[in-house]
C-alpha cells in the first residue's frame, strides 16, 4: 500500500516547470524544497522562460506611507549616522590604543569601537541597501548575492559589541566597587586578553547557524527587466525546535535579557558607589562608561521586545510592525555610532588625548601601562586654534537629521 503524500510535498511535485527547461537545475530543487516545507506558496511561483520570477522569498511593502518612512529613516538617515559612526569609532579606537590610555577598561572600549565599526558597516549594507532594492537591478543583485554572508557577519559584530560592553561594565564595576587586590588581578594583561579572545570565539561560534539559514537563487526581476539574485530561507530557519531553542531561549539568555539585566545590576552598583561612596577610579571615565551602558540598554530594548513578542506583535499590529522593526534597526546602528560623543563630552582623559594628537603635542602625564585605570589627571594645554579646528571637524561630521 502506498504511503500518503503530504499536501505540500504533492504541490512541490506538481510544480509546473516550463517545457524545454533542464529539470535537474539546482534552483528548481530549491524551490520544490521551499514548497514542500510550506515556506512559499506554490501559486506564487512564476517563470520567465526557464528562470523563476523574483519575489518568491522577498516581498516588499506596497504601502506608500511605509515606503516613505523606510526611505527617510533607513535609506537616508541611517547611512549618514553609520558613516559618522565608522569615522567616530576609528577615532575612538585610535585614542584608546595610545600608550597613555592603556588600562583594562580602555582595552575593552578599543575592542568595542572595532566591533561597532563592523555593526555600522553591515547595518548600512543590510538595512539601507535593502531599501533601494526595488528601484535598482544592480542593488538587487548586490543585496541578493551578499546578504546571506553579510547578515551572519553583522550578527558576529553585534554579539562582540554586546559582550565587549559587558566586559567594560564588569571591569568598571571591579575598579569602582571591589578591593584593590581584586582590581589589580582583574586588570592584568593576561586576564584582559583572555577575556577578549573568549568574546571573539564565542561570538563566532554562537552565530555559525546563521550561515546556514539562507541560500541564494538566480531569478528574473520582472519589474526591472533583468536577471537578479534573491536570498531564500533554508528549511532550518523554519524548524520549530530550532526557532524555539536558538531564537527564543538562547537569544534571550545570551543576547537580550541576560546582558541587559547584568548591565542594569552592574550600573546600579557603580552609580551607587560613585554617588555615595569613594573610589580611586577616575570619575570622568566612570561617568562616560555609565552613559555608554545606558545608551546600549535604551537602544536595544526595542529589539528585545520585538524578538520576544514577535508573534503577538505581528498579530496585533499587522504590517505596522515594519515601522517598529525599522526603528529598532536604526537604533542598533545609532548605538554603535554615538559613543564618541559621550567620550568627548564626559571623559577628560579621552578628550585630552584626542586634542593632544590633533595638536601634535604629547600629553604631559601618561599611565604606567596595563593595570588598574590610572588615567591622565594633568590636563595638557590646548590652543584656541586647535579647539576651533576640532570643533569644526566634529560639527561637519554630525549626521543631518531629516524630518
Amino acid at each position: 500500500m502506498d504511503e500518503p503524500v503530504d499536501i505540500y510535498e504533492q504541490a512541490a511535485l506538481n510544480m509546473s516547470i516550463p517545457e524545454g527547461c533542464d529539470v535537474t537545475r539546482t534552483v528548481y530543487a530549491s524551490i520544490k524544497q521551499l514548497i514542500s516545507h510550506d515556506i512559499i506558496d506554490p501559486s506564487s511561483v512564476g517563470f520567465q522562460s526557464c528562470e523563476p520570477l523574483c519575489g518568491l522569498c522577498y516581498h516588499g511593502s506596497k504601502e506608500w506611507d511605509y515606503i516613505r518612512f523606510n526611505i527617510i529613516v533607513v535609506g537616508i538617515i541611517l547611512p549618514i549616522v553609520g558613516v559618522f559612526g565608522i569615522v567616530g569609532n576609528a577615532i575612538s579606537a585610535f585614542v584608546y590604543s595610545r600608550p597613555e590610555m592603556r588600562c583594562s577598561t580602555n582595552f575593552y572600549l578599543f575592542s568595542l569601537a572595532c566591533s561597532d565599526t563592523g555593526v555600522a558597516l553591515t547595518g548600512i549594507f543590510l538595512f539601507s541597501l535593502e531599501t533601494f532594492r526595488p528601484f535598482s537591478l544592480t542593488v538587487a543583485r548586490m543585496s541578493g548575492q551578499l546578504s546571506a554572508i553579510v547578515y551572519p557577519m553583522g550578527m558576529i559584530a553585534q554579539t562582540c559589541s554586546v559582550y565587549f560592553t559587558m566586559c567594560a561594565g564588569v571591569d568598571c564595576f571591579v575598579q569602582v566597587c571591589l578591593p584593590e587586590k581584586v582590581r589589580r588581578a582583574f586588570s592584568r594583561k593576561e586576564t584582559v586578553h583572555f577575556l577578549a579572545i573568549c568574546v571573539l570565539i564565542f561570538s563566532v561560534l554562537y552565530n555559525v547557524p546563521h550561515f546556514f539559514e539562507g541560500f541564494v537563487i538566480d531569478c528574473y526581476h520582472k519589474d526591472l527587466g533583468g536577471m537578479s539574485k534573491e536570498v531564500c530561507p533554508a528549511t532550518l530557519r523554519y524548524n520549530e525546535l530550532y526557532q524555539s531553542i536558538y531564537y527564543k531561549y538562547m537569544y534571550a539568555i545570551f543576547l537580550a535579557v541576560g546582558p541587559l539585566i547584568t548591565l542594569i545590576v552592574l550600573n546600579t552598583f557603580i552609580i551607587g558607589v560613585s554617588v555615595f561612596g569613594s573610589s580611586a577610579s577616575n570619575t570622568d571615565d566612570t561617568m562616560s562608561l555609565i552613559l555608554v551602558v545606558l545608551l546600549f540598554i535604551s537602544c536595544n530594548t526595542i529589539a528585545l521586545i520585538i524578538n520576544i513578542f514577535e508573534s503577538y506583535l505581528s498579530e496585533t499590529l499587522g504590517s505596522k510592525i515594519n515601522y517598529i522593526v525599522d526603528l529598532s534597526n536604526f537604533l542598533v546602528v545609532f548605538n554603535s555610532s554615538f559613543n564618541i560623543i559621550i567620550y568627548i563630552k564626559y571623559s577628560r582623559p579621552f578628550a585630552d588625548t584626542l586634542f593632544s594628537y590633533f595638536c601634535r603635542r604629547k600629553p604631559k602625564t601618561e599611565s604606567p601601562g596595563l593595570g588598574p585605570p590610572i588615567m591622565i589627571t594633568e590636563k595638557p594645554s590646548r590652543s584656541k586654534k586647535c579647539k576651533e579646528t576640532l570643533s569644526r571637524l566634529l560639527v561637519a561630521s554630525q549626521p543631518e537629521v531629516l524630518i
